[in-house]
């Protein structure tokens, strides 16, 4: 039995020639197969695989080879690259498109490296893949193998962290890959179904509507989030009411409240807001310089716990309100600080630590760089603190990963000089040391008062321990919040208090407030609520709601990229693009209904209760079921491009020629084929609606100034259509 690094398998090395890697030759038995080159080095490092080559590490005697991909070397082919009959122009007749057989293709710019991972995998005795732990990362992999037609067996690395302790732990306890086939059938599965629901009707929307449209399971809802909560706020009418307000000698206010109607609980509520002015201003005549009586005191005392680790999505939404920084920008430092070594796996959707990381917590609060992180530990040995609970550490609430913490490495001094990093991994660690502490403690006294034959209500909040806000202090606005709150003075039942003054203020609601992307981020999370169902809304509330922490953040981009929404300071706002699209898209695509059912059936697979064949027949059948409606649909609503105002005649099919991002265009171009078009810029140079108008009209424009060669020297020319009505420069003499 031969061992190696620490893999606790047994393999056996051979020897083979490798003419089309040049003009070297290796002996490989265990390809390593990593998700990105940084990941890639940190597990060479590891293992002992020193030596550089083009693509990959590998040790001195070249049997052992780490390898990377580039997240997806390898996708699922376009329909445009299955052949002639889904190429040229989208015409609803075309469609549905459901491939026979389905078709692997390799991104061009990773072309190079994708023969390097073919080239090893098949000369190895054994793969170990080493994507990251997790549904995508799996799909990654696997898709990878599949292209290369590799048959080599496989075994599966599955780590939180890329410590060297946690590596070589992982590499000690490989597991066999054959474990994992199901995780794998759903994530395919799954990849395959966005492929037929996206692309099909991406195709019909488009082709219906003359303009290029995009539509998704994840993102088409989420869209439909934004646009909803803008028509709220759009249509809100606002109302009026008042209160009446008591201004107390000891220096606090108190407010008329009256019993309102009882709930289904039989519990009474309080109610403050008056409709009518007129009886506002009854209420303060009749309890003028009169003193007020009180009739009861009640003093809580409130606990308020650590809150839980972070997953990615409360980190977003975290680092959105502390810093402003949005949730692709958050993602892509968590997961530079991962590969950093000093924080855990970002990618994760559980805010829990499993119960065989309780004897390594005393270690890691001793390094971590916290003020109070020797307090903590302090309070942790000496049992005077609050050793964390079922609250923080459960294993029965694990998913993939566990929450995102800090790890024993220090601190690089790029990361510490670096805000984006450094402002990230403070906040992570401070969420970690503050589970650590006890309760914050405040006491909480409500009083109710008789003035003038009324009830008046006051309320006030006394601080008693600070706890774990001495390790995760509030934000600003927090801040700012608890600095108003008022410390009542120490009041009995029967004492008589001095009325000052009694006003009555008009206020008016107010709408619900736009999206950010912390709060955009919360509701794709909790999108089950929107859900009539209760079994579907359970479902996607299990599933972490719409998306996954990993692709959240990338969602918002795309719709910010594809003009269905724009961020205008923290708040993201729907365009008119967008508004449109969710007006005629079918109401199955504008649900999270759509997610949660899939999201049901994916777990069937993963669990062995369900077949991906079985699956992606009913998302067959779905899609032959909207297509119709797409097709007998009459919505045509204004504001999509394609559907605007027309420029002039296009001098190829004397349709009309329209604006489109980032050209003028045929607008008939989805059902003829016509591809006049003329770049918005044109050598550095932004032509106006006028230039292009004159260009249609006369076939030329007058004498443009500002164009600008390659080398960067200014020029002037008219713009012709030549003989095939291309739009070229005209220097005249």
């Amino acid at each position: 039995m031969v061992r190696w690094g620490f893999c606790s398998s047994s393999t056996r090395y051979y020897s083979v020639e490798q003419p089309e890697m040049g003009c070297w030759s290796i002996a490989v038995s265990t390809v390593i197969v990593a998700e990105k080159p940084s990941v890639g080095r940190e597990i060479a490092g590891v293992l002992g695989a020193g030596v550089k080559r083009d693509g990959y590490f590998q040790t001195k005697d070249g049997k052992r080879v780490v390898t990377w991909a580039f997240g997806h070397l390898v996708r699922y082919a376009e329909p445009h690259e299955y052949g002639e009959a889904w190429s040229g122009r989208w015409n609803l007749e075309d469609l549905p498109m459901v491939p026979e057989t389905w078709l692997f293709k390799v991104h061009e710019e990773s072309a190079q490296q994708f023969k390097t991972v073919r080239q090893l995998m098949n000369r190895a005795e054994r793969v170990i893949c080493a994507t990251d732990a997790g549904r995508e990362g799996e799909h990654i992999f696997r898709l990878i193998y599949q292209r290369a037609n590799c048959t080599a067996p496989v075994q599966r690395l599955w780590v939180s962290s890329l410590t060297e302790e946690a590596l070589k732990n992982g590499f000690r306890n490989l597991k066999p890959g054959s474990e994992f086939d199901r995780l794998g059938e759903a994530a395919q599965a799954r990849a395959k179904a966005d492929w037929l629901v996206g692309f099909n009707l991406t195709r019909a929307y488009s082709a219906k509507h003359r303009t290029k449209l995009s539509v998704g399971r994840v993102q088409t809802p989420t869209l439909a989030l934004v646009v909803e909560r803008d028509h709220r706020i759009q249509t809100f009418a606002p109302s009026h009411y008042y209160e009446v307000v008591a201004h107390l000698a000891p220096g606090f206010d108190a407010v008329y409240a009256r019993a309102g109607d009882p709930d289904d609980k039989g519990r009474v509520p309080w109610v403050r807001r008056i409709e009518d002015r007129r009886e506002a201003e009854a209420i303060a005549t009749a309890a003028d310089r009169q003193p007020g009586l009180v009739d009861d005191v009640d003093i809580r005392t409130v606990r308020r716990r650590p809150p839980a680790l972070f997953d990615l999505t409360e980190l977003q939404r975290q680092a959105n309100e502390h810093f402003g920084r949005t949730a692709a920008q958050t993602l892509e430092a968590a997961q530079s600080l991962y590969e950093a070594k000093v924080i855990t796996y970002p990618r994760t959707e559980c805010r829990y630590l499993p119960e065989d990381m309780r004897p390594q917590l005393a270690g890691l609060l001793a390094v971590v760089p916290h003020p109070h992180a020797a307090l903590a530990l302090d309070h942790l040995k000496r049992g005077r603190g609050r050793e964390p609970g079922k609250g923080y550490i459960d294993s029965t609430k694990l998913t993939d990963h566990h929450a995102i913490i800090p790890t024993k490495e220090p601190v690089p001094e790029s990361i510490a000089r670096d805000d984006r990093l450094g402002q990230l991994y403070a906040l992570i660690v401070r969420r970690f040391v503050a589970i650590f502490f006890p309760d914050e403690v405040i006491e909480e006294t409500k009083v109710r008062l008789n003035i003038g034959g009324h009830v008046f209500q006051a309320g006030g909040r006394r601080p008693i321990q600070e706890g774990w806000r001495a390790a995760e202090p509030r934000r600003q606005e927090e801040a700012g919040d608890a600095a108003g709150d008022v410390e009542l003075p120490a009041l009995h039942t029967g004492q008589s208090i001095e009325v000052r003054s009694l006003e009555v203020v008009e206020k008016a609601s107010g709408p619900p407030k736009r999206y950010t992307d912390a709060t955009l981020l919360g509701a794709m999370k909790n999108a089950g609520r929107t859900i009539d169902d209760e079994a579907q809304a359970d479902v996607l509330k299990e599933a972490g709601g719409l998306g996954t922490p990993a692709t959240r953040a990338a969602i918002i981009e795309v719709l910010v990229k594809r003009g269905y929404v724009l961020r205008k300071g923290k708040t993201v706002l729907s365009t008119e693009k967008g508004r449109a699209l969710i007006a005629v898209v079918s109401a199955p695509l504008r649900s999270a209904e759509l997610t949660a059912q899939w999201e049901r059936e994916l777990r069937e697979i993963e669990a062995g209760n369900g077949t991906a064949a079985g699956f992606l027949a009913g998302i067959t059948a779905l899609v032959r079921e909207l297509l119709p409606l797409v097709r007998e649909s009459s919505a045509r609503v204004p504001g999509i491009r394609g559907q605007g105002k027309t420029i002039g005649p296009c001098p190829s099919c004397g349709k009309g020629v329209v604006e489109s991002g980032k050209a003028f265009g045929c607008s008939a171009w989805r059902e003829t084929g016509c591809g006049f078009k003329v770049w918005k810029v044109m050598s550095g140079k932004k032509l106006s609606v006028a230039q292009v108008r004159a260009l249609l009209k006369n076939g030329h424009t007058d004498l443009i100034r500002g164009f600008k060669s390659r080398a960067g020297n200014p020029f002037q020319a008219s713009l012709k259509l030549d003989e095939r009505n291309g739009v070229v420069f005209d220097f005249g003499d």
